[in-house]
């Protein structure tokens, strides 16, 4: 059973963009004895993508759904989205070749 992380921690926001031809990537670093909370996530394409994607993975795949239309979106977890202490590095992609994308991740 995994228990609840320090949510006490400082928020921080990391944000990346890209051009069609490229998917955008936020990676936070792992680091020993301390677990990423994921509290949100929001993104944009400047168009429809053709097979958009969002995934969040820490060493494996833990959460993946497909992004269908342009303009925003956005995830809140709460307090659910951790990973394991000193995982490996929690990245979070949004993928589609064909679009112009914004990525944004909340985290502590």
């Amino acid at each position: 059973m995994k228990m609840l992380p320090d949510t006490v921690a400082k928020q921080a926001v990391s944000y990346n963009t890209a051009n069609s031809g490229a998917d955008s990537v936020v990676t936070l670093a792992a680091a020993s004895g301390t677990t990423h909370v994921v509290d949100w996530i929001a993104w944009s394409y400047a168009t429809a993508p053709t097979s958009g994607s969002l995934t969040v993975t820490d060493g494996t795949t833990s959460f993946a759904i497909d992004v269908t239309a342009s303009g925003p979106g956005q995830l809140l977890f709460g307090d659910r989205g951790f990973g394991a202490v000193a995982a490996a590095a929690v990245t979070v992609t949004l993928a589609d070749g064909t679009a112009a994308k914004k990525l944004s991740v909340g985290y502590r």
